[in-house]
């Protein structure tokens, strides 16, 4: 499998969860583009891992601390697109270090009114 489809697969199973959320999300191109950008910088830190430099290790340090923040795949105008104000503060609340919101059950009165 080539870093495309694994991305391509990846990205299919995580807009599912932001549709699940309401959140619109960007194009699909744009969050492979964005998931195999993340893939390459890790390539990259693997190639040099053998490095014991203060540079090579805060570079790891980030990369290991960006990858607990949000793979935001949202749509840019998200928040305005968004009509129901706890699906938007949802979005605000995972954007937050620690994502501290979480989905829970269906919301059946706001699915009938829809």
């Amino acid at each position: 499998m080539t870093v495309r489809e694994a991305s391509k697969l990846t990205i299919n199973v995580i807009m599912e969860f932001w549709k699940k959320a309401s959140i619109p999300t960007r194009a699909e191109q744009h969050c492979i583009q964005k998931l195999e950008s993340v893939f390459y910088e890790w390539k990259g830190l693997q190639k040099h891992k053998s490095r014991s430099g203060e540079a090579h290790k805060k570079q790891e340090h980030e990369f290991v601390s960006h990858l607990e923040d949000l793979f935001d795949i949202a749509h840019q105008d998200a928040l305005t697109i968004i009509t129901n104000p706890e699906d938007r503060a949802f979005l605000l609340c995972q954007r937050e270090k620690g994502r501290p919101g979480s989905i829970g059950v269906r919301d059946k009165v706001t699915e009938r009114k829809a």
